[in-house]
Formats: C-alpha cells, sequence, structure tokens
C-alpha cells in the first residue's frame, strides 16, 4: 500500500510540475483528489437549534442512535436532485437574498 500511495503522490508532483509549465492544462484536468473537501458552516444558534432537532428527528424516524448533521446535510444535497426539494432550496435562497 506504501508503493501505491508513494506512486500516487509522485503523480500528483508530476502533474504540479507541468502546470507551471507553458501551455499546461488547467488544473482541474491534471489534479486527482482524492481527499474529501471540508467546508465549514457557522449557524445563528436557532438554526443550530433548528437542525440539532432535525437530527433527533431523524434518529427517530430511521430508529438510529444519532444522525450527525453532516449526515443530514449530505441528504439534503443528495435531495436535491428531486426538482421539488430543488424548488424549495431556491425559494429558501430568494428569501434570504432580500
Amino acid at each position: 500500500m506504501t508503493n501505491e500511495r508513494e506512486a500516487r503522490r509522485e503523480a500528483r508532483k508530476r502533474a504540479a510540475h507541468r502546470r507551471v509549465e507553458p501551455d499546461a492544462a488547467p488544473a482541474g484536468e491534471t489534479a486527482i483528489r482524492s481527499k474529501p473537501v471540508r467546508i465549514t458552516a457557522d449557524l445563528a444558534p436557532e438554526l443550530y437549534r433548528r437542525l440539532d432537532k432535525l437530527t433527533s428527528r431523524a434518529a427517530e424516524e430511521i430508529d438510529a442512535a444519532k444522525v450527525p448533521a453532516v449526515a443530514l446535510v449530505r441528504a439534503w444535497i443528495r435531495a436535491s436532485d428531486d426538482p421539488e426539494v430543488w424548488a424549495k432550496v431556491l425559494a429558501e435562497l430568494r428569501q434570504d437574498k432580500q
């Protein structure tokens, strides 16, 4: 496994080096992302309490001990493929914008 990890590391180094050459391809075409992207969100206390209640409610409904907030966020992102869910998200965004 160490050899595989080192091979990937070397491939990333070569890709990074090629990006500084003339006529280099954009980074997105050469870089290989292997780690998840971390995001951070600051929530108002009221929104945090609502999120906490939602995770508790979800845990109860799926018969789990606990549902982490990040699991709920991931589920919402996947659910946004549904046009009705997406329409509600857009309506919220429009309201927040005002």
